[in-house]
């Protein structure tokens, strides 16, 4: 991987990143063939190939510098012309319809830290909304945009202690009318504190008010290994996907991540899920703290680990050093099955699933390592009403560093991906 710099308030992220592409590497090594025992003959067939028709810069570091002087609230960045400047975004891109249908809401992650940044419980990381178009995400007038964006801090809490000095997020649901909470927003949070480098949660998030504040409804997903202050665990920041259990037709909220049970034991590839309506309901009634028990890992077979600390299995026997990484899942209307975008730093990867439970080999979209700069937190956005459902054609955005240097420069790009017939190969 290329030379990496992290101002001093933040490296520890940054080198944990590095850690993270290491380790993956290293794992690929070592266990070329990692997955369920038995299992094969459940794989689907490869993949229709996509194909990459435009890779364009769709936030030039000039202009996320400029807005970085116009986020609100004001001081939340002590001082945007130096770190911790809007380090945005840290996370993948969250992409919501307004309530109108006039634009589109982006959540991400301003990376840096606010207020203070020089206390031992200071916190970087952020919900960060700004309304703008799939050209323009973060608002126009290009640079100056009209609204600005606005940065939430999830605050301190029995879910979210000191300890925790990274909160942010990240890939949102948009609750459906006729639902309980209708017009809602969901959006998981990646939570990390310092270990070696960090370990990291996941956690859920809603707002009533499009994004203008958030109420934590606790972690959701952890590593089924404790908390080790001398090790490293990144669970990335998947989102939630809204899909029916192909064997009972009941519908769920999925989401994926890699898990991490030892030192020496994990998955690349593994699922929770969460029934659809109790989550709904729970996340309506104030007075419900039952979200987050809702969700359970796939493991063995069965959907009877707690998200929080259990088991799982690995969905992704494939996985090569060009396709490990951070996933981030989305339901394909055109192809009828579960499709992610996976990264880890070097490449960009597409993949696609029948079940959600078997993954086959993925097809690389970006990188030639080792002469690539750095591409992290990549998605996957629909052109359709909905964002999170797929067509024929949609839109990955990421976070590029040029030289591979973090945050000096730093670009949001987004491709442009299109099928080809099933059985034809990029050319």
């Amino acid at each position: 991987m290329d030379t990496w710099y992290s101002p001093p308030a933040n490296w520890l992220r940054w080198a944990g990143a590095l850690a993270a592409g290491l380790l993956l590497l290293t794992r690929v090594m070592a266990f070329p063939n990692p997955g369920l025992a038995g299992e094969g003959s459940g794989l689907d067939a490869a993949p229709c190939p996509v194909r990459v028709v435009a890779n364009d810069v769709v936030v030039p570091d000039d202009e996320r510098i400029s807005v970085g002087y116009r986020v609100l609230p004001e001081g939340i960045i002590a001082d945007p012309g130096a770190w911790p400047y809007f380090a945005w975004s840290d996370t993948p891109l969250g992409v919501a319809r307004t309530r109108d249908r006039s634009d589109y809401l982006f959540f991400g992650s301003d990376g840096g830290c606010h207020l203070d940044c020089t206390g031992e419980t200071s916190r970087g990381g952020s919900i960060t909304v700004s309304r703008g178009t799939l050209d323009h995400p973060l608002g126009r007038p290009l640079s100056d945009p009209n609204p600005p964006p606005r940065e939430f801090l999830l605050p301190t809490s029995a879910n979210l202690p000191p300890t925790m000095d990274y909160v942010g997020g990240g890939p949102v649901y948009r609750v459906p009318e006729g639902e309980p909470g209708a017009g809602s927003l969901f959006l998981v949070y990646h939570a990390e504190r310092v270990a070696g480098p960090f370990w990291s949660w996941l956690g859920l998030a809603r707002s009533r008010d499009e994004g203008e504040t958030w109420e934590d409804l606790g972690l959701i997903i952890s590593a089924g290994m404790p908390f080790d202050s001398q090790f490293h665990f990144d669970v990335g920041d998947g989102g939630l996907v809204e899909a029916a259990d192909p064997s009972t037709g009941h519908r769920y909220f999925y989401i994926f991540f890699p898990d991490q049970f030892s030192v020496s034991s994990w998955t690349y590839l593994s699922v929770a899920r969460a029934p659809y309506e109790e989550l709904l309901r729970a996340a309506a009634d104030e007075r419900s703290k039952k979200a987050p028990e809702l969700f359970h890992k796939y493991y063995d077979g069965h959907w009877d680990q707690p998200g929080l600390g259990g088991m799982s299995s690995e969905l992704f026997p494939a996985v090569t050093g060009e396709t490990d990484g951070d996933p981030q899942v989305a339901w394909s209307a055109y192809r009828h099955r579960f499709v992610t975008i996976m990264d880890n730093g070097q490449y960009i990867a597409y993949g696609e699933s029948r079940d959600g439970l078997h993954w086959p080999a993925m097809q690389v979209l970006l990188g030639t390592n080792p002469e690539t700069p750095v591409y992290g937190y990549a998605n996957a956005v629909g052109l359709g009403p909905d964002p999170g459902i797929l067509g024929d054609t949609f839109y990955s955005f990421y976070t590029e560093f040029p030289i591979g240097v973090s945050w000096q420069p730093a670009t949001l790009n987004r491709l442009t991906l299109t099928y080809l017939p099933c059985g034809e190969s990029e050319r």
